[in-house]
C-alpha cells in the first residue's frame, strides 16, 4: 500500500451507490464513518484493513457485525467499489 500523509479524497463507484442505499440506516452511518477514518489513515489498526485473496490491489474491511466495504486505493483516492453482507459480498465478486 502507498504510504502518505495526505488525507485522500473518497470517491464511490454506481454500484456502490446502489448497494448503500440498500443497506440498513446504521450500517449506512457506520459505512461514511468507516470511509472517512479509511481517507485519513488506511494503516489505522482499528480498522483491521484485509488484503482480498485473487485480487491484486483490492482490500475489504469490516463495517458493523456482518457487512464489508471492498475497496482499492491509490495515492490520492480511495475507491469504495461494493458493500454488502458477509455472505453476499464474496459471491460473484465484480470489480
Amino acid at each position: 500500500m502507498p504510504i502518505s500523509s495526505n488525507k485522500r479524497a473518497i470517491q464511490r463507484t454506481t454500484r456502490f451507490g446502489r448497494d448503500v442505499r440498500r443497506l440498513p440506516q446504521d450500517v449506512q452511518e457506520e459505512a461514511f464513518r468507516i470511509a472517512n477514518q479509511l481517507a485519513a489513515d488506511i494503516f489505522d489498526s482499528a480498522l483491521n484493513v484485509k488484503q482480498m485473496t485473487g485480487f491484486r490491489g483490492i482490500y475489504r474491511v469490516v463495517v458493523v457485525r456482518n457487512y464489508r466495504m471492498v475497496f482499492s486505493l491509490d495515492d490520492e483516492n480511495i475507491y469504495l467499489l461494493r458493500i454488502r453482507h458477509r455472505r453476499e459480498i464474496y459471491r460473484n465478486l465484480e470489480i
